[in-house]
């Protein structure tokens, strides 16, 4: 069988991957099978009945589109099918760039939220920000489309305009905002620097996990030790996600030995125990993750690894909370149409679930929490990249610093 390629997070890439349901001898039985037969006969009497009496001709690819889209949205928000033209355009994410404004959505108590706007992108340029919340895209509005489809009507050529409908959380006010979309090319990684030389303590902010992000954040480590790295600060505040095996192996370059991650589904390979391989780690230096409510799935496998196994003190805010790993299908159906699923749910080192499923326990806890004002520290980050002065102090960044010190200082007594 060929083996599963997983993926964890809300800006999600997309690979050809072997066929699961359709590649694996998965037999229906009694019941099952006669349930299934009963559904595809009523799709089949709905589309001709739709083709025979419905106002204006319905296009039949377009019916079982539908059909095939409400499936698996009934699942869960994780689940959704593509048809050709979108799944050609979420194929643009593998690569980390796409025509857009740069923002990162979630669903947040039935509202399509804006979790990060990019800097230097025309999303932050149009002031948009954290906990903003978008109610229409040009005229359709975002209630129940799902992330993934507000992705996609968000996203187009760049040149085009999309006029978005937002509640502003600064204000309470609603306005109209029209954006010109752009080229939107998101590094990996970025703000690498020896944020306290004396302590000879380095920073390097993951925003993405992408499928070059363990060698770039190798590379920028190595950097660090040429200069004397002594404590290290990784930043995952406001990264959302992205490839699972790239979340594993960052990991694996802090852990020595044990689990990095545990995922359990129906299907066999869906179980699986990734393991450190104990190869080229880093095990001289301290290190301080730095996370928030936008740091969800594959920052939350890392992040919830290192802590498991102590190998690093979490500071920040309490983690997004998202535990799923979804299955891609992007050449199995025929048409160049896709889907994705949830196939499996994943477990830190200590069993912990920690999806928002779970209760009131979701989401990873800080060692250490500090609260910040998310909008001012995007706007602090575009004003720094922009080489703009601020007065904006990152707290959570100066506790991380403070933090690091302290287990310097612990090191140095132990010696």
């Amino acid at each position: 069988m060929t083996p599963l390629r997983w993926f964890a997070g809300w800006i999600l890439p997309v690979v050809t991957t072997g066929a699961i349901l359709l590649g694996t001898k998965f037999q229906l039985i009694g019941g099952e099978r006669e349930d299934a037969e009963r559904g595809a006969k009523k799709l089949k009497l709905i589309h001709d009945l739709m083709k025979r009496g419905y106002v204006e001709e319905p296009d039949t690819e377009k019916l079982y589109d539908g059909a095939a889209r409400g499936m698996l949205q009934s699942l869960d928000q994780h689940s959704m099918y593509f048809d050709a033209a979108e799944m050609k355009e979420f194929l643009m994410d593998t690569e980390g760039h796409y025509g857009g404004i740069g923002v990162q959505v979630r669903f947040e108590a039935d509202s399509l939220e804006i979790e990060a706007a990019f800097e230097d992108t025309p999303a932050f340029k149009a002031g948009l920000m954290s906990g903003d919340r978008i109610l229409k895209i040009d005229e359709r509005s975002t209630e129940n489309i799902g992330t993934d489809m507000a992705a996609k009507y968000i996203r187009g050529e760049p040149g085009t305009i999309v006029k978005l409908t937002v509640w502003k959380k600064m204000t309470g006010k609603t306005e109209l905002i029209p954006i010109t979309r752009a080229e939107i090319q998101i590094p990996s990684v970025k703000g690498t620097a020896m944020v306290n030389e004396k302590e000879k303590i380095g920073y390097v902010r993951l925003l993405q996990f992408q499928d070059d992000s363990t060698d770039k954040v190798r590379a920028a480590i190595d950097g660090l030790r040429e200069k004397g790295l002594k404590a290290l600060i990784l930043d995952l505040r406001f990264n959302g996600g992205g490839k699972l095996d790239q979340a594993e192996n960052i990991a694996d370059l802090f852990i020595d030995s044990g689990i990095i991650v545990e995922t359990k589904g129906r299907l066999d390979d869906a179980n699986r125990k990734r393991e450190a391989r104990g190869e080229d780690t880093y095990e001289n230096f301290p290190v301080v993750v730095l996370v928030n409510g936008g740091s969800a799935s594959a920052s939350e496998i890392v992040a919830g690894a290192l802590q498991d196994h102590k190998r690093a003190m979490l500071v920040g805010q309490k983690t997004y909370g998202k535990g799923s790993v979804q299955q891609y299908l992007t050449d199995q159906l025929g048409d160049g149409s896709g889907l994705k699923y949830t196939i499996a749910r994943y477990f830190t080192p200590n069993g912990r679930w920690i999806d928002r499923k779970a209760g009131k326990d979701f989401g990873l806890e800080p060692d250490i929490v500090v609260e910040i004002d998310d909008a001012k520290l995007m706007e602090h980050w575009a004003k720094v990249d922009a080489k703009e002065k601020s007065e904006f102090r990152d707290v959570q960044l100066e506790q991380a610093v403070a933090t690091a010190i302290t287990m310097l200082r612990v090191i140095d007594r132990q010696k």
